[in-house]
């Protein structure tokens, strides 16, 4: 296990400006104050419009109340006008953010055998 850690950057286009929170590290059900110190960093930019990019290719687990924290967070950017996303999540820490709605859940995979095909198409 790794202590949580956040690392933000904010990049400025044409179109908006973009707010990137990568995420690392063990955040388990005391890591919820390193969460809420990022996700406070995150909206003290404060301009509507801002599009926040929640990166989570580093994080090892997840407890519950980090994910409070996270959906808290979509709702506050919601009401602020601000995009959010959550990309990255794979693993068990995707199918926990995919059981509230934060992320897509991953597509299930089964394998399809050649001789599956063959023997249902012939009668």
């Amino acid at each position: 296990m790794t202590d949580p850690r956040y690392d933000i950057r904010r990049t400025t286009h044409r179109t908006g400006s973009t707010v990137h929170l990568r995420l690392t590290g063990d955040f388990d059900r005391d890591a919820h104050r390193v969460l809420r110190a990022a996700m406070r960093d995150v909206f003290a930019v404060g301009r509507r419009g801002i599009r926040i990019v929640i990166d989570m290719d580093g994080i090892e687990s997840i407890g519950s109340e980090c994910i409070d924290l996270l959906l808290i967070g979509y709702t506050r950017a919601l009401r602020g006008g601000h995009g959010y996303e959550i990309v990255n999540a794979r693993g068990h820490v995707r199918q926990a953010l995919a059981l509230t709605g934060l992320c897509e859940p991953e597509a299930l995979y089964a394998p399809v055998w050649a001789d599956d095909l063959t023997s249902s198409a012939t009668p």
